[in-house]
């Protein structure tokens, strides 16, 4: 009888520490780090000193720089390594405005930009990696473009989104130029915003 109750309890401890082993949530160092994809960083990373410069149909001007770019590698104990990047801009019209862009493993959103600090915008300005129609909170991807033409330059690759958000200050409608970035947008009150200069650098 003590036998048996020696070996109920080895047997009782073992469960219990693989129990407790297998609920530890920490992750193991062999886990992959996520990486944001080449075809978002194409889009929307730039380093500090690229500008835009934006015209609207009266000719009002908005300028916006890259005040600083910083890349990074996150790793906490319960989650997967993830790279990350935050980029302030400073423009003519908005003044600063902070992005968040981090590698997110779904298949919904691979990378999107978050915005900090701001009032007068969508809490995403972009995201990628999915199929046309694809929404994300007040954003929804619409189609691409294989090219456009503003102000006699041709962008290629453009993706569009949309923007409903109940927010009247937010913008109505993105495109977006591989490698260039926003090229053009239209605000809430029906103002069409073109680029018209740029000066941009990415890292490889």
């Amino acid at each position: 009888m003590r036998f048996r109750n020696l070996t109920f309890r080895y047997v009782l401890l073992t469960i219990t520490y693989l129990l407790l082993n297998g609920a530890d949530c920490s992750k193991s160092k062999n886990e992959p780090t996520c990486y944001i994809s080449d075809e978002f960083k194409s889009y929307g990373v730039f380093n500090e000193g690229s500008y835009w410069v934006y015209h609207d149909q009266f000719n009002n001007i908005d300028t916006v720089t890259v005040k600083s770019s910083i890349h990074s590698i996150i790793d906490g104990p319960y989650s997967f390594p993830m790279e990350r990047y935050e980029i302030s801009t400073i423009s003519t019209i908005r003044d600063e405005t902070r992005y968040i862009a981090l590698c997110r493993d779904n298949q919904l959103m691979c990378s999107g930009f978050s915005i900090l600090e701001t009032m007068n915008l969508p809490s995403v300005q972009f995201f990628c990696c999915c199929d046309e129609g694809t929404r994300y909170e007040n954003l929804q991807y619409v189609n691409q473009l294989d090219s456009m033409v503003i102000n006699d330059e041709t962008f290629y690759h453009i993706k569009i989104f949309t923007s409903d958000s109940v927010n009247v200050h937010s913008l109505s409608k993105l495109y977006y130029a591989e490698h260039i970035g926003l090229i053009q947008y239209e605000d809430y009150e029906s103002n069409s915003w073109k680029l018209t200069k740029h000066n941009l650098s990415q890292s490889n």
